[in-house]
């Protein structure tokens, strides 16, 4: 979540505080201040954020006056939030006192129906601007709506732009309005909600046998979002909530397992969707049919459903089993195609029934290779984008595959050189073709075992050479030499450091900057050129060819700008490398590139820039933030380094029992050493690698934060505190247990998590944070609970759910008889 001019999602609690520890700063460095015009009876928060801070310290100011400690070193700035109140962002410096002066804003008010009409009492309502800035503001620092008994709501403290709006109700699909406009002059802006009654999907998950699968992963895709659930002990589960009608695929996994089929197109709500773990896979064994040694490494690609699922497989004796964990077959026929380095793809068909099928061995016929080069048959230039495939004999496919074989058949397009290269051919393969825009095609005969052909194209009689030249030049008109590129307007790159694949050609220029390019048979139409120099940042420009005219002036204008030096260290050859992106003040990406190891230099780049690399270490993504600043010499060098120096490792308990499955942020207290985000495994395990030695704040998303210091391996286990609600659920009529309905629990901060109800009625849920919390109930038959919690310990509750009296839950669906 970021700092924005409006206010922004989430929900304040004034137990943040004790939480939130301040992980960078200085407490010999404080600033004393005064707040003005806060709204009475709501909290102030207060962020401290150092000079190149992306998270800052928060803590709630207990009145109008406060003192914060400062980071060490460099300026600070405070960010100050208050309910509907616009935000503030002021300087500080050591020992000079801040006011910040509140404004009301401007108001955003309207009313939260269902989708019968019905206004919605206490649906949570959260807002931020679209445009956000580099300020991050946590949750439990932001403020809160809600709307009243007759579904209406105000909020204020706003300034004019695009917001982003969000509604959640129990009983409800969550709702998000994007873009909504906040007007200026307008005192109170206007919107109305409607959220969709919330449905569910439900059922079974078992094995072969049809034993029940306790505590696997359901995951459902395809909806409003994606969801992932557990199944409880009987391998029920429930997912949820969707609108009515709504489609999305089902299926388990589990790591020891593996996965269910696939099931699509189900249609919420349903109750009775049964999941089977079996033994699902493609077996087979393949040799080269020629000699009958195995073959040890394939592709596996399966087709069907307008997709493709692809595996690697490699095999010692040529045998391979691959599960069809990611492969759903039913439904319709799929196709499988098995490729292997110097032989031809091999076709079969799958149906719905095939899951465990053996394939037998198969026999893969070998391939051949051809390579060459493409010229003019008078002048001898080279012919870029030719096309060139094979012509194999003729063969009676199925439809599906020979489709396939249209699509990924062996052809190839000649490079600026000329040259081409066709891999997997037919043995028997007896000619090739070449063809160009200009040229007349050319068939030639392809011997046995030959590997090399060249092609001569003659001249259509029709066609004359197009010539599109000019100059990369400075703005002062000095020549700069450069690479250009030229592209056909429909395939060019969406971004000016970004080079297609489909480029028609491409030079470097002479000394003096000058590029020419001569096509025969060029098209006409509209023609892109782009071009790269180390003098900065060249515009594309665009270029018409009409009734074959040569283009012979094009001036490509440098934008000549302050230099950035970049040293990249660290990163691992395997990884790809570092992804670097650099935006402007106005959050605008100016320059979107990758970088290996070393230093390199971008040019033409902005004042007041923030640069972001991104690497993968160690298996886990590291994002590292610099903010670029220019010398009087005009040039500017930040350092990205992933250098995996250090360890951090752990264990995550609450009341010593494990906590799997929640979120760590590793935060430095150096803004220039890198962050990472991790998850625990099921026995509240962590494992970070790749941080920098020093002070680091391990912080839990529910708003729980420690420090540590890290140096080589460092082992830190935590403990939260044994906050946790223990209960159960039981109805009201007969007083019976009611098992396997879901409870919820959410914070006062939006966040949550739920539980499904034991065969006795009970629930626990461990590891949380203390405060205020809502629970709630929704079964079939019973009327929906909702009920407010101050949870400080080990509490108990105990819900009693009271039938619908129409026969009918508050969903809308029949009871039957309990």
């Amino acid at each position: 979540m970021r700092f924005a001019i409006g206010p922004l999602t989430a929900i304040g609690t004034a137990l943040a505080a004790l939480f939130l520890a301040s992980a960078n700063a200085d407490p010999a460095r404080t600033v004393r201040g005064s707040v003005e015009g806060g709204q009475e009876g709501e909290p102030v928060w207060i962020g401290v954020f150092g000079d190149e801070a992306a998270e800052g310290t928060w803590t709630q100011a207990a009145g109008p006056r406060f003192e914060v400690a400062l980071p060490p070193g460099g300026r600070a700035t405070l960010v100050v939030v208050s309910k509907n109140r616009v935000p503030q962002t002021v300087a500080v410096a050591d020992g000079s006192p801040a006011t910040v002066r509140f404004a009301p804003g401007l108001a955003l008010a309207g009313t939260v129906r269902s989708e019968d009409g019905a206004r919605l009492a206490d649906a949570a309502i959260t807002i931020e601007m679209a445009e956000a800035n580099e300020f991050e503001v946590p949750p439990l620092a932001a403020p809160r709506w809600r709307s009243d008994s007759r579904g209406r709501f105000r909020i204020g403290g706003l300034r004019p732009g695009r917001h982003v709006v969000a509604f959640a109700a129990e009983g409800h699909v969550p709702l998000t309005l994007k873009d909504v406009q906040v007007l200026e002059g307008t005192a109170v802006n206007r919107i109305e909600a409607e959220l969709p009654t919330a449905h569910f999907i439900a059922g079974r998950v078992v094995n072969g046998d049809g034993a029940p699968v306790a505590g696997v992963e359901v995951h459902m895709h395809g909806g409003w979002t994606g969801h992932v659930t557990k199944t409880t002990v009987d391998g029920a589960y429930r997912l949820g909530p969707l609108p009515h009608g709504e489609r999305v695929v089902v299926f388990a996994r589990s790591p020891g397992l593996g996965s269910t089929a696939h099931h699509y197109e189900i249609v919420a709500p349903r109750e009775d969707l049964v999941l089977v773990f079996g033994h699902r896979a493609i077996l087979g064994r393949l040799v080269d049919e020629t000699i009958g040694e195995p073959v040890h490494k394939a592709r596996l690609t399966w087709m069907g459903r307008g997709e493709l699922w692809q595996h690697e497989v490699e095999m010692d004796d040529g045998a391979f089993r691959v599960p069809l964990d990611e492969v759903p077959l039913e439904g319709e026929a799929h196709a499988l195609v098995v490729q292997a380095p110097g032989h031809l793809p091999w076709f079969t068909r799958l149906t719905p029934d095939d899951d465990g099928k053996d394939l037998g061995e198969i026999a893969l016929a070998p391939a051949r290779s051809v390579s060459g080069r493409v010229v003019d048959t008078h002048s001898g230039i080279p012919i870029p984008g030719a096309r060139v495939r094979g012509i194999s004999p003729k063969r009676t496919l199925d439809v599906f595959l020979a489709h396939w074989l249209a699509n990924h058949s062996p052809r190839a397009v000649s490079t600026a050189d000329g040259t081409y290269a066709l891999d997997a051919l037919p043995l028997e393969l007896a000619s090739v073709r070449a063809y160009a825009n200009g040229y007349g095609a050319k068939v030639l005969p392809l011997p046995p075992g030959a590997a090399h052909l060249d092609f001569a194209l003659e001249a259509s009689a029709q066609s004359s050479v197009v010539v599109i030249a000019g100059f990369i030049v400075r703005s002062d008109g000095t020549p700069v030499p450069g690479q250009v590129i030229l592209f056909r307007a429909a395939d060019a790159p969406s971004a000016d450091l970004g080079f297609s694949t489909q480029d028609i050609s491409h030079l470097m220029t002479s000394e003096n900057g000058a590029f020419r390019f001569e096509r025969r048979g060029l098209p006409d139409g509209a023609y892109v050129l782009v071009a790269g120099t180390d003098a900065g940042v060249v515009a594309r420009r665009t270029v018409a060819i009409k009734n074959g005219q040569s283009v012979e002036d094009v001036r490509l204008v440098v934008k000549e700008g302050d230099w950035l030096r970049i040293s990249v260290e660290g990163v691992m050859a395997s990884e790809r490398g570092a992804s670097v992106i650099i935006r402007d003040k106005e959050d605008r990406t100016v320059f979107d590139s990758g970088f290996g190891n070393g230093n390199h230099r971008v040019s033409g780049v902005p004042e007041e820039a923030v640069a972001v690399a991104t690497a993968s270490v160690g298996g886990q993504r590291r994002h590292l933030t610099r903010k670029v600043r220019f010398g009087d010499d005009g040039e500017a060098a930040i350092r990205f380094d992933f250098t995996p120096r250090s360890r951090l490792t752990g264990t995550l308990t609450a009341g010593e029992r494990p906590l799997g499955g929640v979120e760590l942020r590793v935060v430095p207290a150096t803004p220039s050493s890198p962050r990472v985000r991790t998850y625990t495994n099921r026995q509240g395990r962590y494992d970070v690698y790749g941080l920098a030695e020093g002070r680091h704040m391990v912080r839990t998303d529910a708003g729980h934060s420690f420090e540590v210091h890290v140096a080589q391996d460092t082992s830190f286990d935590i403990d939260l505190p044994a906050v946790s609600l223990a209960g159960a659920v039981r109805s009201t009529r007969t007083g019976r247990p009611i098992s396997q309905t879901v409870v919820r629990l959410r914070r006062s901060d939006g966040h949550g998590d739920f539980t499904r109800t034991a065969a006795d009625g009970s629930f626990r849920f461990d590891g949380l944070l203390a405060g205020e919390h809502v629970i709630s109930v929704s079964e079939p038959g019973f009327e929906s609970l909702s009920r407010e919690l101050w949870i400080v310990g080990d509490e108990m509750v105990y819900l009693e759910l009271a039938e619908a009296a129409s026969g009918n839950d508050t969903l809308g669906r029949s009871t039957g008889a309990w």
